[in-house]
């Protein structure tokens, strides 16, 4: 009768895998979709995709057809891959071959110096078998002589932040761009938050890309330039974008639908007039389109009520308690400043409390079993780029950052996300949750709320976002000097003996350092 309930369960357990993988991966291959047979391999044997996401399913073939895309899909669901796998294709299959001298193809336009180093391994994986297809990159904070020098050498996929690409184009000379056929915007809704409207535009400008605009290839290309727009969230400045960047697109991911792509594209990857016509849109589809955001299913979406007081010593009784419950996994918590950052990666990194009595100095332990990462803006580049490198290969660690490391960054097996200072816009909430449940691999997210707060919530119910409360009780599991404690029900989260105890210890570890 066990083996017969073991087997049930069992089932039910293979039938809920599949079914997760069905909602995230689509049930054809990466061939299937037009993409040559190198390429294909290389997205399996250096990247491990077996088979393509749903978004990268759906993507490839337009792109492929040589149409503007607008792509708006939930973070983590293999936006980048969707658009280098057709670039490389084609640049591939040119006869002769292109050469370093011909100069830039595709640019890849990117927010952040982070995510332009990440779109960059990418690709360097990707073009492994591709040698004469040069990667590169340029982004603020690098030696601007050493990237005039690589661009004179020519670069055939270049990825850039906005302010350094446009110092570039006005004023490197040797910076060939007149092969350019493709110009795509990754992360535009976080571009143009982070203010690099205007240099948007006047990149257009320069490299005569607005909408409606005729521009002849150079004698390599037979092709007209292709721009691509990819957006986790929509809103009216993405909107302005697609209006001057993008000319009769296709839109990607804004409904429900799946599509299966075997039965509607060909080898050579073009799409079927009915599948065609049902992606086709007018740009005025984005105003139209509904306010929800879009986040895997997967994703445990929960928030926490803390008094000011007691959120330092309930936020570090969450971490003890999700590293004790599962060793191996990473956690990111955001902070709204960099000082923050900096106070808590130090008090994280070094708090000691003895379990057993607050009396016993030398019978004191690390709080915190893991080892602790800190990212934000004002580090220099290397040692962002050090920490970005280090945390990412890290079974088990965690990372107190800024949002400089919530947009599109893609650090593997990330279990937890905790938003310690809520963010100012919602749009915000989705792109901090986004590093974690990606691939279809299960998350959560913790929001810490001030009862002054809580009103937040219904902003994020707007936007078809909601949130379960989080189970404080776990503070009830924790002995107290090697004592379990017992609790007086309705008991007050100021006067929890272990929230008191501990929150005793961390004022005077902090009194300490300060003096």
């Amino acid at each position: 009768m066990k083996k017969t309930q073991k087997t049930n369960k069992e089932k039910e357990s293979n039938t809920k895998t599949q079914t997760k993988e069905s909602e995230i991966f689509a049930s054809c291959s990466f061939s299937s979709l037009g993409l040559h047979s190198t390429l294909s391999e290389q997205l399996q044997e250096r990247l491990g995709f077996e088979a393509p996401t749903l978004v990268q399913a759906q993507a490839i073939p337009v792109i492929l057809s040589g149409r503007h895309v607008l792509v708006n899909a939930e973070t983590g669901s293999g936006k980048t891959i969707a658009y280098l796998a057709p670039i490389i294709h084609y640049l591939q299959g040119y006869n002769p071959r292109i050469e370093r001298s011909h100069g830039t193809f595709a640019l890849v336009l990117v927010p952040t110096r982070e995510l332009c180093l990440q779109v960059y391994e990418i690709l360097q994986k990707l073009l492994h078998r591709f040698h004469w297809i040069v990667p590169g990159y340029v982004m603020g904070g690098e030696n601007r002589n050493k990237e005039k020098a690589r661009l004179r050498k020519g670069i055939s996929i270049l990825i850039a932040t906005p302010g350094r690409l446009l110092d570039h184009l006005k004023n490197t000379s040797s910076f060939v761009h007149t092969n350019l056929r493709w110009i795509i915007f990754d992360e535009a809704d976080r571009i143009l938050e982070l203010g690099f409207g205007k240099d948007i535009e006047e990149i257009l400008d320069l490299l005569g890309s607005r909408a409606n605009e005729s521009v002849e290839m150079g004698k390599s290309s037979e092709f007209k330039r292709q721009n691509l727009l990819l957006s986790a969230t929509l809103n009216e400045k993405v909107n302005h974008l697609s209006k001057i960047s993008l000319e009769n697109p296709v839109m990607i991911g804004l409904d429900n639908m799946k599509m299966q792509p075997d039965s509607s594209v060909n080898q050579t990857g073009s799409l079927g007039s009915d599948v065609d016509e049902d992606l086709d849109y007018s740009i005025k589809s984005v105003n139209s389109s509904s306010g929800d955001y879009r986040l895997p299913a997967q994703l445990v979406q929960r928030f926490v009520k803390v008094p000011c007081g007691s959120r330092l010593a309930v936020l570090l009784s969450i971490l003890k308690h999700l590293f004790e419950r599962e060793a191996s996994q990473k956690v990111v918590v955001f902070f709204s400043t960099c000082d923050a950052v900096d106070f808590h990666y130090m008090l994280l990194s070094e708090f000691q409390w003895s379990p057993y009595s607050q009396f016993e100095e030398e019978l004191k332990q690390m709080f915190l079993k893991c080892k602790t990462f800190r990212l934000h803006g004002n580090m220099k580049q290397e040692d962002r780029r050090t920490t970005f490198s280090a945390f990412k290969t890290e079974k088990s660690a965690l990372l107190v950052s800024t949002d400089v490391a919530a947009r599109g960054l893609d650090f593997p097996k990330v279990r937890c996300i905790i938003q310690y200072d809520s963010p100012g816009e919602a749009s915000e909430y989705v792109h901090r949750v986004g590093r974690t449940a990606r691939l279809g691999e299960r998350g959560e997210s913790l929001l810490f709320l001030q009862p002054i707060e809580v009103d937040y919530l219904q902003d994020l119910e707007k936007h078809g976002v909601s949130l379960t409360e989080y189970p404080l009780k776990i503070i009830d599991s924790f002995p107290l000097h090697s004592q379990m404690h017992r609790v007086k029900k309705f008991v007050s989260l100021e006067s929890h003996p272990w929230v008191v105890s501990l929150q005793t210890e961390l004022e005077s570890y902090i009194s300490a350092e300060v003096l």
